[in-house]
Formats: C-alpha cells, sequence, structure tokens
C-alpha cells in the first residue's frame, strides 16, 4: 500500500499557477536517496523491520486471544471488539475482518526495499565504507530480512488458514499478486528460512547493524550471525512442527528435530524452572516515541483485556504455577460485563508495559520437541517430556500441574494431552487459536453457556479485508475471486 500525503491547499495553488511541483516527504526515504549511504539507510531499516514486528506481535495476541478464547477485549464504549470476533467474523467490515494482513504485508514490504537496497549496494573488501558493504555483511542483513519476512508471513497464515495468502512481493507496489493455498504458504515460509540460514552462515562474526538490547534472553551471543541462526532454527521447529499437523506428518516433524538440534534448547534432562524461559522477546518502553507494552496489566490499554472464563473453567487451573502466575495470582480487577457476556479478573503475564514479550522460548521449545516425538513415534520419549514440562513449569513452586493424560494411550488422548498444556503454558503468546485450528479441535472452544447464548461461533479463519478484496476485484479478480471476499467462496 502506497500513501501520499498534500496539502489540498498547496495542491489547488499549484494547479492555479500552472506549475509543476515535486514534493519531497523528508519523513519517508527513497531508494535513490538511502543509495547515498547505503550502509546507515540499511542499518536503520533492518531495525525499523524489527521494531514494526515488535509493534505487531501486540495485536497478535489480542486478536489469538479473542478467536482462541483467552481473553474478551472488552473496549468499553464498543462491543464490537468482541461481537466482531465471536460472532461477526464472516463479515470482511467486522472488527475481526483482514486482522494480521496489511500490517504484515507493510512489514514485508519494508523488508522488501531494504533487500534491494542491499543488492544495489557495490561489494567492497574494505571495511566500514559509506557507500558500499562487505560480503559478509550483506549476507547477514539478507539471513536477519528474510527471517522477519518468515515470521510475519507466518502470523499472517494462521490467520487465513484455509483462505491461503499471498506470497510473492515484486518492485510494484500496485501488483495484484495471487494467493496460494496454505500449504503452499507453510512450504514458502519453511524456505525462506533455510535462505536466511545459507545467509547467515555466510555472515561472518558479526552484523554492521545493531540488534536491540534485550533481544537474547539467555541465549549466547544472540545478536551475532551464530546466534542469530539459533533463533531462525527455532522458528524452522516452529513451522514444521505446524506443517506436520496440517498434513505433512513424518518428514516435516522429522525436520522440527533437527532444527531443534540447531537451537540454544537444552537437553531434556536440563530443562528446567531456571531456564524455561530462556529465549528471543520483543521489547517495550515508556520512552517519548517509543512503544510501550499494551497487553500488559498495567497502562490504560492493558485495562480493557480480561480472561476469557473458559481458561479459568480448566479442571485443576487454579492449583497449576502457569495457571496461578499468570492469572490466578494477579492483583485484584473489578469484573466488567459487555455485549451480555461477563469476565471477573484481568491477566497478568505481562506485569508492566515495559515487560517484555517472547517470540518464542524454551518452554514453546520443548512442546514442539514433546509433539514431534510422538508423531515420529518415540512415544516413550515424548511421555517423559510432557511429565518433565508438567514439573518445571506446572509445579514448580508449589503447585499442582493440570494433567488430562499422563501417559497418553493414542494420537487423540496425545493431543488433548499437548493442546491442554500448550493453553497453559503458552497462555498469552499467540499460540492457542491456531492450535485448535491444526488439530481440529475448534469447536472445543465454542462451548461457554454465555457464549453460545450470545449465538457466539469460532473463527476458522479470518478473512480478507474489504479493500484487499476490492483491489483484487477492479484488477479483474486474476484466479479467481478468492475465499471470504463477496462473491467468493465461503470459509468452511
Amino acid at each position: 500500500m502506497r500513501r501520499i500525503f498534500a496539502s489540498l491547499a498547496t495542491v489547488a495553488a499549484v494547479t492555479l499557477a500552472g506549475c509543476n511541483l515535486d514534493l519531497t516527504n523528508p519523513n519517508n526515504p527513497t531508494v535513490t536517496g538511502a543509495l547515498s549511504n547505503p550502509r546507515a539507510a540499511t542499518s536503520r531499516m533492518v531495525g525499523g523491520v524489527m521494531s514494526s514486528y515488535r509493534d505487531q506481535r501486540l495485536n497478535l495476541i489480542r486478536d489469538f486471544g479473542s478467536f482462541g478464547r483467552e481473553n474478551y477485549y472488552m473496549f468499553i464504549t464498543d462491543g464490537r471488539f468482541i461481537t466482531g470476533f465471536f460472532r461477526d467474523w464472516r463479515q470482511n467490515n467486522s472488527f475481526s475482518g483482514g486482522i494480521q494482513w496489511g500490517g504484515r504485508y507493510g512489514n514485508y514490504r519494508n523488508a522488501f526495499a531494504a533487500l534491494t537496497i542491499v543488492e544495489a549496494t557495490p561489494t567492497t573488501t574494505l571495511p566500514n565504507q559509506a557507500g558500499a558493504l562487505l560480503a559478509t555483511e550483506k549476507a547477514g542483513a539478507r539471513g536477519v530480512l528474510k527471517t522477519y519476512i518468515a515470521l510475519d508471513m507466518l502470523h499472517v497464515i494462521e490467520a487465513r488458514g484455509p483462505i491461503g495468502a499471498v506470497v510473492d512481493m515484486t518492485d510494484d507496489v500496485n501488483a495484484v499478486n495471487p494467493i496460494v493455498s496454505q500449504d503452499s504458504v507453510y512450504h514458502w515460509i519453511s524456505s525462506k528460512l533455510d535462505e536466511a540460514m545459507t545467509d547467515l552462515n555466510a555472515a561472518g562474526s558479526s552484523f554492521y547493524f545493531p540488534i536491540y538490547g534485550g533481544f537474547g534472553v539467555s541465549v549466547t551471543n544472540a545478536s551475532t550471525p551464530a546466534g542469530f541462526i539459533q533463533f531462525n532454527r527455532a522458528l524452522k521447529a516452529r513451522v514444521e512442527t505446524k506443517r506436520g499437523s496440517i498434513g505433512c506428518g513424518v518428514p516435516c516433524y522429522t525436520a522440527a528435530l533437527t532444527a531443534l538440534d540447531a537451537t540454544w534448547f537444552p537437553t531434556t534432562a536440563t530443562f528446567t524452572t531456571a531456564n524455561r524461559d530462556n529465549g528471543i522477546y520483543t521489547v517495550y518502553s515508556t520512552a517519548a516515541g517509543d512503544q510501550s507494552n499494551t497487553v500488559a496489566f498495567t497502562g490504560s490499554a492493558g485495562r480493557d483485556l480480561y480472561v476469557h472464563p473458559l481458561i479459568d473453567s480448566i479442571a485443576g487451573a487454579a492449583a497449576d504455577d502457569r495457571y496461578r502466575r499468570k492469572v490466578g495470582t494477579c492483583p485484584a480487577s473489578s469484573p466488567r460485563s459487555e455485549v451480555n457476556v461477563s469476565a471477573s479478573h484481568r491477566p497478568c503475564t505481562y506485569a508492566t508495559t515495559t515487560t517484555s514479550i517472547p517470540i518464542i522460548r524454551n518452554e514453546e521449545l520443548m512442546l514442539l520437541r514433546i509433539e514431534a516425538e510422538w508423531f515420529t513415534g518415540n512415544t516413550p520419549g515424548a511421555t517423559t517430556d510432557l511429565a518433565t514440562l508438567r514439573l518445571q513449569s506446572g509445579s514448580a513452586n508449589g503447585g499442582t500441574s493440570v494433567v488430562a493424560f499422563a501417559a497418553p494411550a493414542n494420537n487423540a488422548d496425545f493431543t488433548t494431552e499437548l493442546l491442554l498444556q500448550r493453553t497453559l503454558s503458552l497462555y498469552q503468546e499467540a499460540q492457542r487459536y491456531p492450535d485448535y485450528r491444526r488439530f481440529g479441535r475448534l469447536a472445543s472452544l465454542g462451548t461457554l453457556p454465555q457464549d453460545v447464548a450470545q449465538t457466539f461461533t469460532v473463527a476458522t479463519a479470518s478473512t480478507l479485508p474489504n479493500q484487499e478484496c476490492d483491489s483484487r476485484a477492479r484488477a479483474g479478480n486474476p484466479g479467481g475471486i478468492p475465499m471470504s471476499c463477496p462473491g467468493g467462496a465461503a470459509i468452511p
């Protein structure tokens, strides 16, 4: 999407004078301008891509938290933040229509532009040249930018599911590129992560651009190419595990285990309470012009986020340390009702507006290993690791971990146990909604009596935004009318 801002008064004056005027926006640098000092320009652009991802992470947690019945967003003056996600989700103009689309592709475009400049910059053998980059420096920029492109696209397809998504990007910002299937998108993301790893392996020992402080928590050298590779492989493990559950099966689960071996994840025997939160994070600040954590317990934005009662109703949850530290022991908050549904309290997973949020951490990596072990036939290993996870996270502070099947006897029982553990371990990390969809268990999220009474249903996908449908219609709908757009197939 391209935006042009100009004063109507100025435009009118130019028209009357019969003059030709070029307006340059100093806050929106051009590729030509960036090429005058590509080292500085691309350094800022890489930082911008990482910063934009940080901002979108907050929306993702709130959006998927609603779809996944982790929370109600009770914005007191507008109930559509509930009804849009819980009842009207098939409508392109609902409050859930088009989530995780425009912002993600905007960041993809930013990364694409940065990659274009990197490739157009002369390659040098001399360090610290404003107008040139070392081959290793180019490789490092490519590796980081491609990793973030893959990560943004992962969230796009997690929201869209059966609708599919666009994966191609070209120099033409007005191009209408094809929507491809969910399976194709996941395959593309996996390949992009592998491309990025190849670049990172050629990136030398350091980046020429800064990685923000707090990026890696107890991940050795996270801000170097060697450390960033581990982040890339952690994402690869996540993607391959998801692919395994939606049809790829053993080959993808095996690839996930291989990727896990290249991360910072400890051996199962050394997975403990002390290291379960080690990982890669987004950081927040209350400094002027910076981004604060708007899903935190403190701060005005987080005050509208309430725990969905379905979480409270999990049998035995009140004694589980994961529930207690994220929900049960939170400071008291007043109950709230809106659009005829009620919630009694708010979560405090993120205590303050400066609390960091994980992108991926050891507890998730443990859960990925458990899933991949089970579905590659290592059921004893998966069962043992489940017990370790419950002990080190659910029973780590005097609590009693919730358990449905301590030793699952079949795939159905294992899936029930896995989803239970992932719900509690990864609460407010934007995982529950795509988890329940990939295992075909969405219906179980729609059982709360007050939701049923309001004819709420569980979304199977977020529609394409109206603007996307309109743009494709103007272009003649190349490839056909997309699912969820007017005249296209309905979301299943």
